[in-house]
């Protein structure tokens, strides 16, 4: 089953800057025979409650902070559907059918941090174990509470790359495919002026140093 061609972005409202309204529909242009689909927090509500379970929607409603709720909604929406997920202020510099095959069911790709997978951008068929071990993980972590003022470890990138660490180890033939780095320039990790989305709004990295992940 190929990845569905369909392109997911979040952010909290449906109001963005005409900087990121551009880099939409230049992304759009680049590659016409996807599908976008735009989620604000409350079309993201709607999908958790009516797609996934009980347990995940209440892990949701649980976050406090947008990036980390950004986090949560990714690893659900392709878990369920499949697809392309990209952060609202990143971009895709080439066209995807040049990236992805009829074969790939999940493409990954490391970040030029040690130790660390992409996923401001995510390239999955649905259902696959990497998100599922993600989406556990992530579960367990609000539950116990275990990283109350880190959205990195708690939802973010660490948690992600560590699922895919354990998944390989525990199954090597986990089916996937690994490109160089930061997807070999198909994916360009914070678009020129990105900063506008963020204009007056405090970052989330001073935001976790001052509340708790979650309630």
């Amino acid at each position: 089953m190929a990845i569905p061609k369909v392109i997911y972005q979040t952010y909290f409202t449906t109001r963005l800057p005409l900087i990121t309204r551009f880099f939409i529909w230049r992304m759009k242009k680049l590659n016409p025979e996807y599908q976008y689909e735009f989620y604000d927090d409350a079309r993201i509500e709607e999908f958790l409650g009516k797609e996934t379970s009980q347990e995940i929607f209440n892990t949701y409603k649980r976050i406090t902070i947008g990036a980390a709720k950004a986090d949560f909604f990714r690893y659900n929406i392709l878990y369920q559907r499949g697809g392309v997920y990209l952060d609202i202020d990143s971009t895709i510099y080439k066209q995807l059918r040049s990236l992805i095959t009829m074969d790939d069911t999940a493409i990954i790709s490391k970040e030029r941090n040690p130790g660390m997978y992409v996923q401001w951008a995510m390239v999955y068929d649905k259902g696959h174990p990497f998100l599922k071990r993600t989406i556990d993980k992530i579960v367990d972590n609000i539950n116990h509470n275990r990283f109350p003022n880190d959205v990195h470890q708690m939802t973010g990138p660490s948690v992600y790359s560590l699922a895919i660490r354990e998944c390989i180890n525990e199954n090597p033939n986990t089916k996937y495919r690994e490109v160089g780095v930061d997807y070999d320039g198909y994916f360009k990790f914070k678009h020129p002026l990105n900063k506008l989305l963020y204009s007056g709004r405090e970052h989330w990295k001073v935001t976790q140093q001052k509340q708790s992940v979650i309630n």
